[in-house]
């Protein structure tokens, strides 16, 4: 039997269902524990002082994300996965990248994984409209290696390091990725682009590359 294929819907502040909002939550509720610190403790989507945090009450992180843009992604009819953000998002300590669209939360449900969902994601998000920000920026910490190694594939450089401020020897790192470079691969990028249902425009070169499997994926099926 053929895998479901990934497909990807953006869901602008004030769209979401309360059925999808409640699909949200699950994910948030499984993957909790794979962030450093867990998203229970973090009393929004851009805290600082990540170290030494206690369960907080209430859903802090969940409601402030549920104001934000989304980019979801489905396997048949269930949610596979989303990224939020924010745009237009400004940080006085790397203002060379600011205006930027500010991803706060990527994740992929258990059932779901290893089926290129956060690809499809990234995909999408280099794929949003030339009206807003060119520059991607996101955090992560300096131990996740996994993400850290997608996110190299797809262009993303670091703007910023804050050392020891989740744990010792867990840090905090700002990365950006800027989406309308010039030198791609326009056939590559308009096929993703049309896949993806946006309009066709320049991906940058890395990201065009690292995510061309998902649409040569696609078409085999």
């Amino acid at each position: 039997m053929d895998k479901p294929t990934v497909t990807v819907r953006r869901v602008r502040p004030g769209e979401l269902s309360s059925g999808l909002k409640e699909d949200l939550a699950k994910i948030l509720v499984q993957v909790d524990d794979e962030f450093e610190p867990p998203l229970s403790a973090r009393s929004g989507t851009t805290q600082a002082g990540l170290k030494d945090l206690e369960p907080v009450e209430g859903g802090g992180y969940l409601d402030e994300m549920l104001e934000q843009d989304f980019i979801l992604a489905f396997r048949g009819d269930s949610l596979a996965g989303f990224l939020s953000f924010r745009t237009p998002h400004v940080d006085t300590r790397f203002p060379e990248v600011c205006p930027c669209i500010y991803v706060s939360t990527i994740a992929v449900g258990h059932d779901h994984r290893r089926a290129g969902v956060a690809r499809a994601l990234y995909a999408a998000l280099f794929a949003l409209p030339p009206t807003l920000p060119k520059w991607i920026v996101l955090r992560t910490w300096t131990t996740n290696e996994g993400h850290l190694g997608l996110l190299a594939e797809l262009g993303f450089e670091s703007v910023h390091t804050i050392p020891d401020d989740r744990a010792k020897g867990v840090g905090t790192v700002y990365l950006a990725a800027d989406r309308s470079r010039s030198k791609t691969d326009v056939g590559r990028a308009g096929r993703l682009k049309r896949w993806l249902g946006f309009p066709a425009a320049p991906l940058p070169a890395p990201a065009a590359a690292a995510l061309t499997p998902l649409v040569r994926g696609h078409q085999d099926r």
